[in-house]
């Protein structure tokens, strides 16, 4: 099986993308919390600090990347 290439995400980014997606537990301790919500979280927050990237591109190579 090869392994995901990102689309949107730089290589050299998607450690910082996964992780928050680890992280995303913390914020989202008082309200509801799946997978789908922290991927939202996460990938929105990813989009905030890195520009060249929409946080649906984010979004759509996070769920890569988790598969």
């Amino acid at each position: 099986m090869n392994a995901y290439t990102p689309r949107f995400v730089k290589q050299s980014d998607t450690t910082e993308l996964i992780n928050l997606y680890h992280l995303a537990r913390v914020p989202l301790s008082s309200k509801e919390c799946t997978p789908y919500t922290r991927m939202l979280w996460a990938s929105k927050e990813f989009a905030k600090t890195h520009l060249y990237v929409s946080s649906a591109g984010a979004y759509k190579d996070l769920y890569g990347l988790l598969q």
